[in-house]
């Protein structure tokens, strides 16, 4: 009789922390779910400010580099000084 008595006061004390441990979690399921409703509201804000300040930055070194482009002068002048022509020879054609 004693084995039934301790099956019985561990199945009352399963039931009793279920049940203790449902309602603890049914009361912290509404700031849970407030808790993370405003951090995904925060991290999408958040990202939407980091989008538009990249584009921001993106547009104005954009105007820059056209801004220095009109001043510039043509590409194809990159040399400032001589330019000396080196003769190309095969040295397996003299060889043979």
């Amino acid at each position: 009789m004693n084995e039934q008595i301790k099956k019985y006061i561990y199945i009352i004390g399963t039931i009793f922390i279920v049940f203790l441990v449902g309602s603890i979690f049914i009361r912290i399921l509404p700031w849970l779910i407030l808790i993370g409703a405003m951090a995904y509201i925060i991290i999408k804000v958040m990202g939407f400010i980091k989008v538009k300040k990249e584009q921001k930055n993106s547009n104005d070194i954009k105007n820059n580099y056209r801004n220095q482009d009109i001043n510039k002068e043509s590409t194809d002048d990159y040399t400032n000084g001589e330019i000396i022509d080196v003769e190309y020879e095969d040295i397996d054609d003299k060889e043979k």
